[in-house]
């Protein structure tokens, strides 16, 4: 496709949104009426039902050294039904045991305006979420026998929320264009050396529609744009090396033009060959700095845990701890920056980043939060599920699937007391790197997103630390000469929170970045490549005074190399 016809694409998708459908609403609300006499024999009825609907067009598509290998082009209807048991105080919600259902039921529903049909699939939902909440309310009141003190209540009232559908203010693209784009950019890494150019683009817009037995019927649209690039190269020794690029928007327009994103890709294919052919890696002990959209990841990894209120799930074997003593990674009072830093999310300006969004998959509307000052954490993110410090609903809830709707953050904000410029940040740092008798200091400038990650690390008692944030794509050491020469294979060696508030300087960042993300905890590296909730986060470039990594090691060489022309 040429530069012009693909930027024109580009300039002016002509992919269909389907329209709020009024059928829709009337046959889902019709049945959150009949859920109302919900009534087992031996169970309680519920006290609310929820349905979470996604309804709008999905385009995919992947290709591999600018041949497509895979193409989608689905309408896509689905309902999330909760079903939940008991009162706000204590429900059904909450609650994980092995194998236990957990009163949430999802089904694909109809695409034609059928009301009989798709009454009948969120029926079939319903009943079947209603049974497993009557379940889970029975074996979660008989894990709570003689706990010393009552947990916090398990769901906060809201008012309803109704809102009309309006108008769709994004753009969709066609599945031919979500096609040549996706052939474009694989042809643009498939360079000489490289071993395999993968790129995979979705485009999904629609509407969420929320409904619940409280009066809520919220229309919000939805969508975003996902592009994703990765590149290989397999080294004599077996050694593999990756790189990748990504970019995430509401729409075509939130993405560079054409020509911009095939450079791009070229880009990252060679410089992925230069890294590949690096010198053999040494471990490193010593500052790091991280630039651009490294030092939103490393934000995003480290920090996002530390932010959301939402207690943890209710575990059916943790004997006097149970339903009390487990507490949120994010506690009030601690100290996360150094002094002078503040942090703050607010999802609701109006700058067209991906974070930005107008209601919670809640029905809540959300507010700013000033969650750090002077580098302590003075508030929280909070889903509807309360905490012991905080109980009211900030508008962060917000999941993927079936997962229970926990604080997420949306635009995160986090600013220095002081901006250095670039120049004498890099200073800085190989002025800390020469008195640890460091010939440079290690530059890094993206990191691996945990949707990348191809394997998980795994200790026992009596083994090393784990990682703690991904392995970097991109390093460089830098001279004081202003070379950076190319590292590779490397991985981080025990990082947690604590390696933020060893933050010694900040330049100016790559301004917001836009990503995809899932809660806290192993989901994050399971949402896949073009998969999660949208989140922005707008950071500084960051010197950290000391980090350690090792040398990542493994791989099997081929037998047959890969030639290209």
């Amino acid at each position: 496709m040429s530069p012009l016809l693909f930027a024109a694409a580009l300039a002016a998708p002509t992919g269909t949104i389907p329209a709020p459908s009024t059928v829709l609403q009337s046959a889902l609300s019709a049945e959150l009426d009949r859920a109302r006499g919900l009534k087992l024999p031996d169970g309680a009825p519920p006290y609310l039902v929820l349905y979470d609907v996604l309804d709008g067009a999905m385009r995919d598509s992947l290709a591999e050294d600018g041949t497509l290998v895979r193409s989608t082009d689905e309408r896509y209807r689905n309902v999330r039904t909760e079903v939940r048991v008991g009162d706000y105080t204590v429900d059904s919600s909450n609650f994980s045991g092995f194998g236990e259902p957990d009163g949430v039921e999802s089904r694909r529903l109809p695409v034609e305006d059928n009301e009989l049909a798709i009454r009948r699939e969120a029926w079939l939902a319903t009943d079947t979420a209603y049974k497993h909440a009557v379940e889970t309310l029975s074996h979660k009141l008989a894990a709570r026998k003689g706990l010393k003190e009552p947990p916090p209540p398990d769901y906060q009232p809201v008012p309803p929320t109704v809102r009309a559908p309006g108008a769709h203010p994004g753009n969709a693209w066609s599945n031919e264009e979500v096609d040549a784009l996706a052939r474009s950019l694989s042809a643009a890494a498939s360079i000489p050396g490289v071993e395999s150019a993968q790129v995979e683009v979705r485009d999904w817009h629609g509407w969420r529609l929320l409904l619940d037995t409280t009066g809520t019927a919220a229309w919000q649209p939805t969508g975003n744009v996902v592009i994703r690039v990765e590149a290989n190269v397999r080294r004599a020794d077996g050694s593999s090396v990756r790189d990748a690029r990504w970019w995430v928007g509401r729409d075509a327009s939130s993405l560079p033009d054409a020509a911009a994103l095939e450079a791009a890709a070229h880009d990252m294919a060679t410089r992925l060959l230069a890294t590949a052919a690096a010198p053999a890696p040494k471990p490193w002990l010593g500052p790091v700095l991280f630039e651009g959209p490294a030092a939103a990841e490393l934000f995003s990894q480290l920090l996002a845990p530390e932010l959301a209120g939402t207690r943890p799930m209710e575990e059916d074997d943790s004997g006097d701890d149970f339903g009390g003593g487990a507490v949120p990674l994010a506690r009030l009072g601690r100290r996360l920056l150094p002094e002078g830093w503040t942090a703050w999310d607010d999802p609701t300006s109006h700058t067209g980043a991906a974070g930005e969004y107008a209601i919670d998959h809640e029905g809540v509307v959300p507010h700013k939060v000033d969650l750090i000052f002077d580098g302590v954490l003075k508030d929280v993110l909070m889903s509807r599920i309360p905490g012991k410090d905080r109980t009211e609903s900030t508008g962060h809830g917000r999941g993927l699937g079936n997962d229970r709707r926990g604080a997420l953050p949306g635009f995160v904000h986090v600013k220095p007391p002081k901006l250095l410029a670039e120049k004498k940040l890099r200073a800085d740092a190989i002025r800390l790197a020469k008195e640890v008798g460091q010939e440079g200091v290690l530059v890094i400038q993206r990191l691996m997103p945990p949707a990348m990650v191809d394997h998980l690390d795994v200790a026992f008692s009596g083994e090393g630390p784990l990682a703690g944030l991904t392995a970097p794509y991109e390093a460089c050491l830098l001279h004081a000469n202003g070379t950076c020469d190319p590292v590779r294979n490397l991985r981080f060696v025990g990082v947690d929170r604590r390696a933020l508030r060893d933050i010694v300087g900040a330049s100016a960042g790559a301004g917001p970045i836009d990503m995809l993300d899932g809660p806290p905890g192993p989901q994050r590296y399971m949402i896949g490549a073009t998969g999660g909730v949208p989140v922005t986060w707008d950071v500084p470039s960051v010197l950290v005074s000391e980090m350690e990594l090792d040398v990542a090691v493994g791989g099997e060489p081929r037998v047959l190399a890969i030639e290209r022309k």
